[in-house]
């Protein structure tokens, strides 16, 4: 397990892709237990986007949906959407990573609602310079420490996601995992306990939005 450092930022010209399957509609996030459960969902993935298309170190943003509705609203922030063609997360991630350029990429989870451009920047130069050092792999767990937030490589080809049940163990097998990383990036959001984890670490603004106006 490598920790992060507060070593100087390696230079943050766009050069990342980072890929981000996001379901949409009313089967998202089924365990959220809330009223405006679909509307939460769309808003906390707009949230991650738009904190990963702000990121200095991103040039290319792929979002892997089969919603029009999720494709047309993540368009105008500035993503690329890649058609999902089914399969499940799994198939959605080999969608997006067949689509990224032979270059750095990073598969990132879409419901990190507290995500801030700077966290990203943060992780992604520790991703950078483990995979200088030699790693094939470099993966961020989740809060829970049991899920995965993040699997980067140097290029999409070398990915091998195992999201899932039980993946920061699965993905802890074969990549070097990057502890320290803030947790904004690392808080995703699968019940009501988690979102109130999100609220406490300052969710963004359309998921502040939906919250504020169900109570």
């Amino acid at each position: 397990m490598a920790r992060m450092t507060s070593r100087a930022p390696l230079d943050p010209s766009p050069r990342w892709t980072v890929v981000l399957p996001v379901k949409g509609g009313p089967g998202a996030k089924s365990r959220l237990g809330h009223p405006a459960r679909a509307d939460l969902a769309d808003a906390v993935a707009l949230d991650t986007v738009a904190a990963v298309v702000a990121c200095p170190h991103v040039s290319r943003v792929l979002v892997v949906t089969a919603d029009t509705q999720v494709a047309a609203a993540h368009a105008t922030l500035g993503a690329l959407v890649v058609h999902d063609p089914g399969g499940g997360l799994a198939g959605a991630l080999a969608a997006g990573a067949a689509a990224a350029p032979p270059a750095l990429c990073a598969l990132l989870l879409a419901d990190l609602p507290s995500l801030r451009p700077q966290d990203l920047s943060l992780v992604l130069d520790a991703c950078e310079r483990l995979l200088g050092a030699g790693a094939l792999q470099v993966t961020v767990p989740d809060a829970d420490g049991t899920g995965t937030v993040l699997l980067a490589a140097g290029s999409a080809s070398t990915l091998r996601p195992r999201f899932g049940p039980g993946s920061a163990a699965a993905h802890a097998a074969d990549a070097v995992v990057v502890s320290g990383a803030p947790v904004r990036l690392r808080r995703d959001v699968d019940t009501a306990a988690h979102v109130a984890g999100a609220v406490r670490r300052g969710e963004g603004p359309r998921s502040a939005g939906v919250l504020a106006a169900t109570g």
